[in-house]
């Protein structure tokens, strides 16, 4: 077989590119890690905060019991007056947003993303606002990135490549999971697979992680004892809990679009009171069930290791999902990634009280195992979702139940037509502005 001159001379020039490319995306991943490493730990020290207010409220007379409201309601109102005025794009996950820019429909205000988004966040979930700190770090991935490639780009093509890729090195360092920060870029960001787009995003995602955990340590987020491993013979029971959890996440998706949809329909007075009398209801409610607020990082462990009682699991996943919704549809920055875990991770463990008669095993499966799978039906991402879940638990000899709850799940949205979460919301905050801009009057 004659091979083709022309190809053969270009081939060390593409070799040359993708190397360069890869050396960018060390770049990238190692400005996302820093970026990533301040947020967590403010958000860290901003979640301490609002549990001492809450415990210094509590051991004082009654009159100091209104303190969390009135800091949380004013926190929320300040974040998100400024959001909506400084940087609207950097409200909610901004996994949207990242979206938008990558399929040509938006522009990435970096500067401006970088400060709401970090500043917003952290006051925002301070306060108690029930979201995550992935969409955060992913989207200021992506900021970081279109800083660094509008100087080290030639070109728009490769600066899109980087700002994926920084965006996939933000979710490695919000999650310690660098494998399911690649699968994010190619599943959920450009959908199709690029050897060029693979190599930087693997540099990337690998350089955010190592500079996460020299700081924040080595250990994965969620540390588990799993003491008893179910068997083939529980096949029926995963099929079950993938229904269970996928039905669960096509009632996020229509609640969270619906409440989205309303809520930035209102006038920006009404906005403010709504955001006000959020705060105050999480002050209120600090007061009786602090964990339930913020991101959930007290919660989420203690589901897991079976710390948390069968009619506890209700009452938290109600409050959670009821909680998740209200705060992102104000359009505060804050992701639903975190969300979506522990809602999965009560769902699961819920479903494990029931069926225990039947499947006697450590409880901390069925959180893991609905961590996968509710996860997947709202964000309709099953690889990201089972690498994701594996890099945080470290439960590798859950894949195969994992893989079987995950697609089960998957299929619940799908046939009924339901838009994976993050498309849903660039297409609903697109024809925001179509309606907004003169061709739409």
């Amino acid at each position: 077989m004659l091979s083709n001159p022309k190809a053969s001379s270009d081939q060390p020039q593409i070799i040359l590119k993708r190397r360069i490319l890869s050396l960018k995306g060390l770049c990238v991943g190692l400005l996302a890690g820093l970026v990533a490493v301040g947020f967590r730990l403010s958000l860290g020290y901003a979640e301490k905060l609002r549990n001492i207010i809450i415990v210094f409220s509590l051991s004082h007379n009654v009159f100091y019991m209104v303190v969390p409201a009135i800091l949380f309601g004013t926190s929320i109102v300040i974040v998100v007056f400024v959001t909506s005025k400084f940087a609207p794009e950097a409200g909610g996950s901004g996994i949207p947003h990242v979206k938008g820019y990558l399929g040509g429909f938006n522009a990435i205000r970096a500067w401006r993303i970088l400060l709401v988004k970090f500043v917003g966040g952290v006051i925002g979930m301070g306060s108690g606002l029930a979201l995550g700190r992935e969409g955060p770090t992913v989207q200021m991935g992506a900021a970081v990135a279109k800083i660094f490639g509008d100087r080290a780009a030639p070109n728009r093509v490769e600066r899109k490549i980087l700002v994926s890729v920084g965006a996939g090195a933000g979710l490695a360092a919000a999650f310690n999971a660098p494998l399911a920060g690649v699968f994010f870029i190619l599943e959920e960001l450009h959908s199709s697979f690029n050897r060029a787009v693979l190599v930087a995003a693997f540099v990337a995602c690998v350089t955010a992680d190592i500079v996460c955990r020299l700081v924040l340590g080595h250990l994965s987020v969620f540390h588990l004892k799993i003491l008893s491993y179910p068997g083939l013979g529980m096949f029926p029971l995963f099929l079950l809990l993938g229904l269970f959890v996928g039905f669960l996440g096509l009632c996020f998706n229509k609640a969270l679009l619906h409440s989205s949809d309303y809520v930035q329909s209102l006038t920006f007075s009404k906005k403010m009171r709504l955001a006000l009398g959020i705060g105050i209801g999480f002050g209120v409610i600090g007061l009786m069930l602090p964990e339930s607020l913020g991101t959930g990082s007290e919660l989420t462990p203690n589901v897991l290791s079976g710390k948390v009682v069968y009619y506890q699991l209700l009452v938290y996943f109600f409050l959670r999902f009821l909680f998740s919704v209200v705060s992102y549809s104000t359009g505060a920055p804050g992701g639903i990634f975190a969300p979506l875990l522990l809602l999965g991770a009560l769902a699961g463990s819920f479903f494990g009280y029931t069926v225990y008669p039947t499947a006697p095993f450590d409880f901390s499966v069925w959180g893991v195992l609905g961590m996968a799978g509710y996860f997947s039906s709202v964000v309709r991402a099953p690889i990201t979702g089972v690498i994701l879940i594996l890099e945080m638990t470290s439960a590798y000899d859950l894949l195969l139940p994992l893989m079987v709850v995950t697609i089960v799940s998957y299929s619940i949205p799908e046939y009924f037509k339901d838009k994976p979460i993050y498309e849903a919301l660039l297409e609903q905050d697109l024809h925001r502005k179509a309606m907004k801009s003169p061709a739409g009057l």
